[in-house]
């Protein structure tokens, strides 16, 4: 099982983030896939059969993000399927299950969503999808090795916060151990 196929079950979270920056990663080396393959794939200590399964991986998302036009921006179908799955969780928890703890963590997390909204050059489709865009941010601010501000990293911690309940409760329904019905 490639690591991607293992991220998605254990943490829905950063296999979301996984692939906002394969996404990313992939646009910066110009969708080609044989540069993909010298520069992501040949320097990684696999099988063989593990870099073909990885390079098939790459290809999809590749051919995916060629097809949608999604060669500057966007997210391929996988990303909004999860976000959709993410916000109807996420609504069952407050409006069905009426989920005080995560009432508490989606009050405290809104303010910073609406900030992230009022910020936002593209519309987000939904709160939760400003979240990963706010999380995913301060991951590439890291990464750049760019200062962030102490309220930066507050503000983040209550998206992070919140979207690791979130998590929590959709890997639960998955399992079948909650029901939304």
């Amino acid at each position: 099982m490639l690591q991607p196929e293992k991220k998605r079950k254990e943490n829905v979270i950063e296999y979301v983030l996984y692939l906002y920056h394969t996404q990313d990663t992939l646009r910066s080396l110009s969708l080609n896939m044989i540069t993909i393959e010298e520069v992501l794939i040949e320097p990684q200590q696999l099988k063989t059969e593990d870099k073909l399964e990885l390079k098939r991986h790459y290809e999809s998302i590749v051919e995916e993000m060629e097809r949608k036009g999604l060669e500057n921006t966007g997210h391929i179908e996988e990303v909004y399927q999860i976000i959709g799955e993410l916000s109807y969780v996420h609504n069952a928890l407050i409006n069905k299950l009426k989920d005080s703890a995560y009432r508490k963590l989606w009050e405290t997390a809104l303010p910073v969503i609406r900030e992230l909204e009022a910020k936002a050059n593209e519309t987000a489709k939904n709160p939760i999808e400003l979240c990963f865009n706010g999380l995913y941010g301060v991951m590439v601010l890291k990464m750049k090795q760019q200062e962030i501000s102490k309220p930066t990293l507050q503000a983040v911690q209550t998206l992070n916060n919140m979207l690791k309940y979130l998590a929590k409760t959709y890997k639960e329904v998955l399992e079948g151990k909650i029901s939304l019905k």
